[in-house]
């Protein structure tokens, strides 16, 4: 089951759909939200919106610190990881990283590359 939840939710990029739900991927697997619930905490050790926001900000790190993204903003990448808003995807970024994204990138990308 591990395998099927990584290649659709984590190889299909399935996260960064800001409308992607539990429900959905329970769907797609074709088991009940409760069996997901159990196999998220016992594989992954976390529950399904930990997971997704936990992938997303993953994600949301890479491009900070990609050059070649330097001139996305940081509601832009927020964005593009499947984040609905600007707060959230602080909160969330915060939450797992300790700084603010515009934090973030600072510390890693050379000053001439930031927008």
């Amino acid at each position: 089951m591990r395998k099927k939840i990584d290649t659709l939710l984590i190889k299909g990029h399935k996260y960064r759909d800001p409308d992607y739900s539990a429900t959905r991927l329970a769907e797609e697997l074709g088991i009940e939200n409760y069996a997901l619930s159990k196999i998220l905490k016992k594989e992954y050790g976390c529950s399904y919106s930990d997971m997704v926001l936990s992938l997303r900000i993953e994600d949301a790190k890479q491009h900070l610190v990609n050059p070649h993204k330097a001139n996305l903003t940081i509601d832009e990448i927020g964005i593009l990881v499947g984040f609905k808003n600007r707060v959230s995807f602080f909160q969330a970024f915060r939450r797992f990283t300790g700084d603010t994204p515009e934090e973030y990138r600072k510390k890693t990308l050379p000053k001439h590359l930031i927008k």
